[in-house]
């Protein structure tokens, strides 16, 4: 197996494309990365910024490039030694026409080879869904849209299509009997014959289109024909009562988009309608689904994968027992999966690890003084009084966006309950209703993994902890949460009910994810506001106990279970980059301060703020999350420019949308945002004084974070697990949530950093480390920190990839996170600051019996000679942080 030494992501799209990336080899080996870890890159719809919306996973996507140029890019990756990590998308696929095999069975049903190829409820029992699939993407109603006449079919060279706006979609063959009966004799009528005929035979897709073509064409080329259907087409065009019984003939059902809401028969990802779930648990879609993947790694253009939305799957276990079946024991494999705190990954799972969520909230909280993240929660309770403790929140924001965006999904659930006969009849499917969505709100993690949890897993405790707690916030459904408590028993009598519990069970965790995902990360990390550098996936802001202690623990365990997992620091998907996130961190250091400006600033703006029906605009809350990030994100030159105006107002608007308050993204309230803007405009304007005050503080949090980070950034290098570099973070990255975190990077300015960084050292290490410390602002000593370690980490895999992990302590409490790696006789000594103004004096570390005498500083190039006792004050008067290395000869 290639285990990535390091990791650096990239996202590819038209912008970026394999050109780009085929420019940037050199300098990620220069740079000291082993792997590139590319976000999707099959076929998406155009102009597509992430992949995640993938069209056609056959195809690479022509916007990013051919499979001639990824084999052009491994030649080069494999002369350097380096390999791929792919991101792979087995959860959805974009609902658009440009995803052929949805369309394809849009407009042959049944007769489409692709007809169980995606998560669709076929016997749905309204009516209006029965056979059919929801389509819900019109503006308005669908009468108020063929009362319009924005609906309309029309002829083209693909054949019979139904037109609204900008899309269009295949006319069904179902409908063509009903198209038949308008048409008159000797106009279309033998070649709707022929379609329905061919349509029914079950061809492949493509013989299909073929043959579809070749008929239409066939026909176009007789004008007086084609002219005397555009005339009868136009007729049922005008007539709505007409052209919606055609509609109504098709095997999907057009409709407004908020009716998805409501009532729903195929499974999205999280509430997004523009993405359906594929059936990835059927076989046979699964071997399909990969088949240009397993090509790609049996070719060597692809060595290892990384698992988008892997709680998505109706059956995670079976999904990566059959794909390392396919792609083999050697395949390097992690997963996107976000694990809540004590929460462990299956131990069954055959994969190397995660993406590494977890690992960004351990550090995290490693860099935070716990003491003043307690009160920074109790300053916070007292400005906002009448804001609930944070678990309730979730609580309500889980519930509100079940009741508000998941009907649809929650009432199939109900239906099914039912339907299989896991629920007596004497229980009201209102209870049941009621029941099931107390149990949804309560469970603490994502999900569960009903059948496949490995022995002795955490199931039983979660779901009896989960039933407590519902019971306690809805005593009045205590019958119901009985009664749905037994499905998650096992009748040791009646073999056919378990496997429909078993049934109920796998589909319910289908979306237990997507609420939490929806009520935590994008509701609730957006309304409680008392630190947002922990309001961050795989993180919680309400952590009341951490230490240097803590994080070694988990370190070990981490060693023992999954030492090659990702260890991230900003992903595509965090809230704030990693150094924005250390900056609003840093508020623990200086509660007091923090108070007092707070205070200032909102004296300060008054005047900014808009009066509208007796309330101040933006509320104080959001007001509150402005300052926040402000300090996150505000640039380190200081100079508030257009574009860091549009940044942060893109932002607000974003996260206020995201809090469901005052606006959303459905029904915005353009008064209440379009104030919020300007309120950032007056506030950041150069003719008011907020700048004076903030800029003094803002310069305090930046320079302790400088510090902090060079810690951070060790340490993910250097700790067990693979450090993963995502696209820019070499730098500052101090961006906001997507899409502002995937804005393109500059690498001329990295690229220039190597070559001045390898002049510097041909003279010496006192000119390499005055360089650095001269561009510590722009970031110069985090680049340089991330190089020399990287290096360091390629040239000592070994160590770092199969060493023990070796927790290291401080003789007194002088802030210091201490610990070695050792493989053989090869040893590592990382020490590095996670806390200020901490007198180092008389502060020494013990090292193990065993280790070197002698230690180089990779930083700096001083050696250093110790036995037993390391006094270490006099070891960072030439740079903040330490990597030593030795050998035990």
């Amino acid at each position: 197996m290639r285990i990535p030494v390091s990791t650096y992501r990239l996202q590819l799209n038209a912008s970026f494309n394999f050109s780009h990336v085929e420019a940037l080899i050199s300098y990620l080996h220069e740079l000291g990365i082993s792997t590139i870890y590319a976000s999707p890159f099959f076929t998406a719809p155009a102009g597509s910024l992430h992949g995640y919306d993938v069209a056609d996973p056959y195809t690479l996507n022509s916007e990013i490039g051919t499979i001639d140029q990824l084999q052009r890019i491994n030649e080069a990756l494999h002369q350097k030694d380096m390999t791929w990590l792919q991101d792979v998308v087995p959860n959805h696929m974009v609902f658009a026409m440009s995803n052929h095999r949805l369309a394809d069975v849009l407009e042959r049903g049944p007769h489409s080879p692709y007809y169980n190829w995606f998560d669709i409820d076929w016997q749905h029992p309204d009516p209006m869904l029965t056979g059919k699939v929801l389509t819900p993407f019109l503006g308005k109603s669908l009468s108020e849209c063929l009362q319009q006449q924005e609906i309309k079919i029309t002829l083209n060279q693909t054949g019979f299509v139904i037109k609204y706006g900008e899309q269009t979609y295949p006319l069904s063959t179902s409908a063509y009997e009903a198209l038949l009966a308008l048409l008159p004799q000797e106009t279309a009528t033998q070649l709707i014959i022929q379609l329905q005929k061919e349509a029914m035979q079950d061809w492949p897709l493509l013989s299909w289109r073929e043959i579809k073509t070749s008929l239409v064409n066939a026909f176009m080329a007789n004008a007086q024909g084609v002219t005397e259907v555009y005339k009868l087409l136009d007729i049922i065009n005008n007539d709505a009562r007409v052209l919606q019984n055609l509609l109504q003939q098709q095997y999907y059902q057009l409709c407004y988009w908020k009716n998805a809401n409501q009532v729903i028969n195929y499974r999205r990802f999280f509430a997004v309608n523009e993405l359906i779930s594929v059936n990835m648990a059927n076989e046979l879609v699964f071997y399909e689904y990969h088949q240009l993947l397993h090509n790609l790694y049996r070719q060597k253009d692809v060595h290892g994968l990384r698992i988008d939305h892997i709680d998505g799957l109706e059956a995670p276990l079976e999904y990566l027992n059959r794909l390392r079946q396919l792609f083999g024991n050697d395949c390097y494999v992690v997963v996107e999966k976000i694990l809540e705190q004590q929460e462990q990954l299956p131990g069954n799972w055959s994969v190397q690890g995660t993406t590494g969520y977890e690992f960004t909230a351990q550090i995290s909280w490693l860099l935070t003084d716990i003491t003043g993240a307690r009160q920074l929660k109790t300053y916070y309770q007292t400005l906002f009084p009448k804001t609930p403790d944070y678990k309730t929140i979730i609580f309500e924001k889980k519930r509100n966006f079940l009741e508000t965006y998941m009907v649809g999904e929650w009432d199939n659930l109900v239906r099914r309950l039912y339907t299989l006969q896991l629920v007596p009849e004497t229980v009201k499917s209102e209870d049941t209703k009621q029941a099931l969505a107390l149990f949804m709100c309560c469970l603490p993690v994502y999900r569960l993994y009903p059948g496949e949890e490995p022995p002795n897993g955490q199931a039983p405790e979660i779901i009896n902890d989960t039933f407590k707690e519902a019971m306690a916030r809805g005593p009045e459904w205590k019958d119901a949460l009985r009664s749905l408590q037994t499905i998650f028993t096992i009748d040791e009598n009646d073999k056919s009910v378990n496997l429909r519990r078993l049934e109920f069970q796998k589909r319910l965790m289908q979306f237990t994810g997507p609420l939490m995902a929806k009520g935590v990360e994008d509701t609730t990390f957006y309304v409680y506001n008392a630190l947002l550098g922990h309001n961050e996936v795989g993180d919680a802001p309400d952590r009341d106990e951490y230490t240097v202690a803590d994080f070694h623990q988990w370190m070990r365990q981490r060693q023992q279970q999954f030492p090659f997992s990702l260890n991230t620091t900003s992903t595509h998907d965090t809230k704030r980059g990693e150094d924005g996130r250390l900056r609003v961190n840093a508020l623990t250091w200086f509660v007091p301060e923090w108070q007092q400006v707070n205070e200032q600033w909102r004296l300060i703006n008054a005047s900014c703020k808009e009066s509208c029906d007796g309330h101040s605009l933006p509320g104080s809350e959001d007001e509150y999350f402005i300052y926040q990030s402000l300090l996150a994100g505000f640039p380190a030159d200081e100079r508030v420019t257009p574009e860091y105006l549009d940044r942060l107002k893109a932002y607000y608007i974003k996260s206020i949308r995201e809090a469901k308050l005052f606006t959303n993204w459905q029904t915005p309230d353009i008064r209440y945002e379009e104030a919020g803007c300007r309120f950032i405009e007056k506030m950041l304007s150069t003719q008011h004084n907020f700048l004076k005050s903030f800029l003094p503080f803002f310069r305090k949090i930046v320079t302790t974070t400088q510090v902090l980070s060079l810690t951070q950034t060790l340490v993910k290098i250097t700790a067990p697990g693979v450090p993963d570099i995502y696209q820019g973070s070499e730098g500052w990255n101090t961006s906001y949530v997507d899409p502002d975190n995937r804005q393109p990077v500059d690498f001329d300015i990295f690229k220039q950093y190597v070559i001045a960084l390898k002049e510097e050292e041909r003279k010496g290490w006192t000119a390499v480390l005055k360089l650095v410390k001269d561009k510590r602002g722009e970031g110069g000593e985090k680049f340089y920190v991330t190089w020399k370690a990287l290096q360091c980490r390629r040239d000592m895999a070994a160590v770092f990839l199969h060493g023990d992990y070796i927790p290291l302590y401080t003789t007194s409490n002088c802030g210091i996170i201490a610990y070695a790696r050792r493989y053989k006789n090869e040893w590592v000594l990382i020490i590095a600051p996670v806390a200020i103004n901490e007198a180092l004096t008389n502060c020494s570390i013990t090292l193990p019996n065993d280790a070197p005498v002698q230690w180089k500083n990779i930083f700096t190039g001083e050696m250093v000679e110790t036995t037993g006792e390391l006094p270490i004050h006099t070891l960072f008067n030439n740079f903040p942080v330490l990597l030593l290395t030795g050998e035990v000869k």
